[in-house]
């Protein structure tokens, strides 16, 4: 009997566990506040830029480099997000001198899971995307995703430097999303940036698959990858202190 209970109770906490690996990622449900804010801070505070890392419109070649999938295929697709939000972002880009951007096409990466938990991808753009001096502070990207529970990060490089990795949390939510993640540079490359020398280029995207992810063909899409970056770094010379607008949820 007290086995039997034993055994209800540690099934009964496996299915627990099995649950709560399989939630979505938190999502902020008023994403047009967000980009509201968004709004608001480059209004007010002409010393924030909003750069356009990449709109995904088929005229940079990127391609995997790392992979351990037989299946790796990256193009451009005619997916784009519908929403509110994602209408209001362009016109907020279309108004920090991005006039021409269109959004007919978003960046499809396929590939396949043979060995979760260990199975992990890197895309690059064929050539490092430099960005204007100042500090990157916050980052945005626009991702679908069909549930997998595969990771992302995103690689930044820069010289005399080994690159640096941020953390833009795990895919398993359905449709379209807007990512929002802080950048948090450490002082050394910092001080390179205000040395007005070595600006920080984007490098890359890292996929990771989890354990609970499971085996066979996935996709993903992304669209507007952009920046929020800090100038005032170089009116207030040694200034290391990043705003906190964009970290209040």
């Amino acid at each position: 009997m007290r086995f039997a209970k034993k055994f209800t109770f540690c099934l009964g906490f496996l299915l627990m566990i099995s649950d709560l690996l399989s939630l979505p990622r938190p999502h902020d449900p008023d994403e047009s506040g967000r980009v509201q804010i968004l709004k608001s801070a480059l209004t007010i505070d002409t010393s924030y830029l909003l750069f356009l890392v990449e709109d995904f419109e088929g005229e940079r070649p990127w391609d995997f480099y790392r992979v351990d999938s037989f299946l790796a295929v990256t193009q451009f697709a005619a997916k784009v997000p519908k929403s509110d939000a994602f209408l209001q972002e362009t016109t907020i880009l279309k108004e920090s001198g991005y006039t021409n951007l269109q959004n007919q096409t978003s960046f499809l990466l396929q590939s396949y899971v043979e060995n979760p938990r260990l199975d992990h991808w890197e895309v690059r753009p064929k050539e490092p995307i430099l960005m204007p001096l100042g500090m990157p502070i916050q980052g945005i990207l626009w991702v679908y995703s069909e549930g997998h529970h595969i990771n992302l990060s995103m690689g930044l490089s820069q010289k005399k430097s080994k690159d640096l990795y941020f953390d833009l949390g795990t895919l398993n939510f359905v449709g379209w999303r807007r990512l929002e993640f802080k950048i948090n540079l450490p002082k050394e490359n910092t001080r390179l940036i205000q040395s007005m020398s070595f600006p920080i280029s984007f490098a890359s995207f890292r996929l990771k698959s989890l354990a609970s992810q499971k085996k066979g063909e996935f996709h993903l899409y992304f669209d507007n990858l952009s920046f929020v970056i800090d100038k005032r770094t170089f009116i207030y010379p040694g200034s290391e202190v990043n705003d906190t607008w964009g970290n209040k949820r």
